[in-house]
């Protein structure tokens, strides 16, 4: 989606990336979050990609930055500002997002010589799981079916995590945290409600807590009275934090 005609030459960008326990959702899913997007300034594109359990992780991640690979090589051509390309994940999308934006090059298939064709300049997160090891650990086990982390995380990786502990690591923006360096590691904003059962606070704000303890510009907006799903009460500040976080990143 593209914002109305102005006299900027090239807009920056934002690749959003549906939720859905990577096993559902759609680039349809968020229509509404583009036009705000739009209204902001800023051109957007929301991408699809593989599901599980069809398709295991990292079939997800390589999706993701083939987009965003995509997008930059394509961004004369949509009037898109190359080196102005941010990101916006939600739930499962913001866990791919937070990879991406932490292990740029990592997940790539092709032209590995060129990494920072993938490479992302900001993104918010809403609502990201970000440590898988600890995740599977700490669920609830009275959550069942597809609200469940475990059952969420073995159609992800095709093995629950006593199979597979190395590849939950790996998999986990938070393994990247502790060893993030400043020049590589673009801004993040994540925003998580405190009433999520489903993704709990908790791992948001250790992730933050670890890259802001090495220089890197982290924030976290915590909101009290959110579930996983939308901003609560606090719906209008928190689209103003994002319109400020990418327009001091993107513009």
């Amino acid at each position: 989606m593209i914002p109305k005609a102005s006299a900027v030459a090239a807009y920056p960008a934002v690749i959003v990336v549906h939720g859905g326990g990577w096993m559902g959702g759609s680039r349809k899913d968020y229509q509404g979050l583009q036009s705000l997007l739009a209204n902001m300034g800023f051109a957007s594109m929301s991408i699809d990609y593989r599901l599980a359990p069809q398709a295991l992780f990292p079939a997800q991640i390589e999706d993701l930055n083939c987009a965003i690979r995509w997008l930059h090589q394509h961004a004369t051509e949509y009037q898109i500002d190359p080196e102005r390309i941010g990101g916006f994940g939600i739930s499962a999308g913001a866990h791919l997002t937070a990879l991406a934006a932490l292990t740029s090059g990592k997940w790539n298939t092709v032209d590995r010589g060129n990494q920072s064709s993938d490479r992302l300049r900001c993104a918010v997160l809403h609502a990201p799981p970000l440590d898988f090891p600890d995740w599977w650990q700490s669920a609830d086990p009275q959550i069942t079916g597809t609200i469940s982390p475990r059952f969420m995380l073995n159609n992800l990786f095709g093995k629950d995590y006593s199979q597979a502990k190395n590849a939950y690591k790996e998999a986990s923006p938070s393994t990247y945290a502790a060893h993030a360096q400043k020049e590589k590691t673009p801004p993040l904003l994540i925003i998580h409600g405190e009433q999520d059962v489903t993704v709990p606070i908790r791992a948001s704000q250790t992730f933050v807590d670890q890259l802001a303890a090495r220089g890197m510009a982290a924030e976290l907006i915590r909101i009290p009275d959110a579930d996983h799903f939308g901003f609560g009460s606090q719906t209008r500040q928190v689209l103003e934090k994002i319109r400020g976080f990418y327009s001091q990143c993107l513009k």
